[in-house]
């Protein structure tokens, strides 16, 4: 038998030790979920293979169908229960070793399971066993940027070498123990401040000056940090919180540029990164290229992020809404056109989530009005589909009931109809349409994210209120117009806030209408 120098056992030792501790303390019964070796009629499978399918959408579901009875009854409960820990225990046996999955989840998977065994072979008294792996499981997680598994099994080596009579060995884990502990206080720290950054503003959106105030502090209390640790989560979290600040300070430009610096870090250790993590902060550059309305950078990005998607994945499908506005917002309305094409041709555009598709049809309702206004007789060819079923005259005759949960969306299609009402001049539908799009004015506007719409609603009730008057409308408004004028677009996708066309546009075309209709 062959002699280990690092323990001073041989490995039929170890194999021995094992032998007999598993044999002395293991549960008789391990009761795992297979799916190759299962037995298809058990009552197991038919509760799996039900919600897998998505056949049983409740308890009752379920509880009918297996056993004719009510979910609260007891044996369908023990069922419940008994597939829930047979599917925990499978926990332990994943396969991580995937093409789709980054190199530093599987490290984590692996050196998590690794140290959970040793500190049981330690319970056991099984030190010959416990040391070499937590040695081993130490240098995967240092290779893996793991430090919160370097730190634990640096502080559990050195405390056994502290009384193992191995001072060398102990003064080596006290040194790595010390050094990964500074290391963790900082990704630590990091975490803390961006989470709570993140958390202030999704409290409310009113908070842009304090986040805008604390993003600035945190970065620069974490600046030394930043430069002191090679940490991927550190800094990651850095630049998260240097973007947060010149987001809300509406420095664009300064966001672009460090979005760009992220890109290049992401490059250089992308085994450490999820694999979505380009797709996102291309995302992230085209939104400050939509606001800072710079078509010229957007659109080559838009090229070279190309390389970057899946081409029809949910992120591109992301990225391509916020190149949608900016060609709307800087007047490439044939550019926006051929984007509308490319997305709605896609294959899989019909199983996107009903909001997603609906939000394309508004798009293209807005699109439409820029087609017959600005006479682009080009358009009308790219944006026809099929696959959005969109008819202008059904789209007109829709009445959204008020859902404040749906505010952007709502008021994007009451505003589009209400331009589209206008060329006709048809004043009860205008008026039926304001008094829909007014309940979604707040008494005292916030300046918030909602606060531009809710500028331009009001300009559309001081319309109504002026009886449809250009001269009357335009005076009572001036203050309003300012107040919109004032305050920047701030978008982050979804249906919140949703600007398709810039609302200084949309009140002008408004007003060329109503000086062609009641000038006073």
């Amino acid at each position: 038998m062959k002699y280990n120098a690092l323990t001073g056992y041989n490995k039929m030792d170890s194999l021995t030790e094992l032998i007999r501790l598993v044999t002395k303390k293991r549960i008789k019964k391990v009761e795992l979920f297979d799916e190759s070796s299962r037995n298809k009629s058990s009552n197991y499978f038919k509760l799996f293979e039900g919600i897998h399918s998505g056949h049983y959408r409740s308890d009752s579901d379920a509880a009918r169908d297996i056993y004719n009875c009510d979910p609260s009854e007891k044996k369908y409960l023990i069922l419940k229960t008994r597939l829930k820990q047979k599917l925990l225990n499978t926990l332990f046996f994943l396969d991580f070793e995937d093409d789709s999955i980054p190199e530093y989840q599987n490290a984590q998977y692996e050196c998590n399971k690794q140290l959970y065994c040793a500190k049981v072979l330690l319970m056991s008294g099984s030190k010959r066993i416990a040391i070499p792996t937590l040695e081993k499981t130490l240098r995967r997680a240092q290779e893996s940027q793991l430090i919160d598994i370097e730190l634990e099994c640096a502080k559990i080596l050195r405390a056994h070498f502290s009384t193992s009579n191995q001072y060398k060995e102990f003064l080596i884990y006290k040194s790595i123990a010390e050094q990964a502990e500074q290391k963790l206080h900082a990704e630590n720290l990091s975490d803390k401040y961006y989470q709570e950054l993140v958390a202030i503003y999704a409290k409310s959106k009113a908070n842009r000056v304090k986040v805008k105030k604390l993003a600035e502090k945190y970065s620069r209390i974490l600046q030394d940090d930043f430069k002191r640790y090679d940490s991927i989560k550190l800094s990651m979290n850095f630049f998260r919180i240097k973007t947060m600040f010149h987001q809300f300070s509406d420095d664009y430009q300064a966001a672009v540029e460090i979005t760009t610096q992220t890109e290049e870090y992401v490059k250089r250790t992308l085994k450490f990164q999820p694999p979505t993590r380009l797709e996102e902060l291309a995302i992230q550059k085209m939104n400050f290229f939509l606001h800072l309305k710079d078509f010229s950078r957007g659109g080559a990005h838009a090229e070279n992020a190309a390389t970057v998607f899946e081409e029809g994945n949910s992120n591109w499908f992301t990225f391509h809404e916020y190149y949608f506005l900016l060609c709307m917002h800087t007047e490439h309305y044939m550019q926006a056109a051929e984007v509308f094409h490319k997305v709605v041709e896609r294959p899989n555009f019909r199983l996107l989530p009903e909001g997603r598709k609906e939000r394309w049809k508004v798009f293209q309702a807005y699109i439409h009005y820029i087609y017959k206004t600005q006479k682009i007789r080009e358009i009308r060819p790219v944006i026809q589909n099929a696959k959005t079923h969109f008819r202008l005259n059904e789209f007109l005759l829709q009445k959204p009931a008020f859902a404040k949960e749906k505010r952007g969306l709502n008021t994007a299609v009451l505003s589009i109809q209400i331009l589209f009402l206008l060329e006709k001049m048809e004043i009860d539908q205008i008026s039926e349409r304001v008094t829909a799009i007014e309940k979604y004015c707040r008494r005292y506007p916030k300046k918030d994210v909602n606060f531009r719409s809710e500028c331009f609603i009001s300009l559309l009730v001081n319309m109504k209120s002026e009886n449809y008057r250009f001269y009357q409308t335009r005076k009572a408004s001036e203050k309003m117009h300012e107040e919109l004028k004032s305050m920047l677009m701030e978008y982050h996708g979804g249906n919140r806030a949703l600007e398709v066309l810039p609302y200084e546009f949309m009140w002008n075309r408004v007003l060329e209408k109503l000086k062609s209709y009641k000038y006073g």
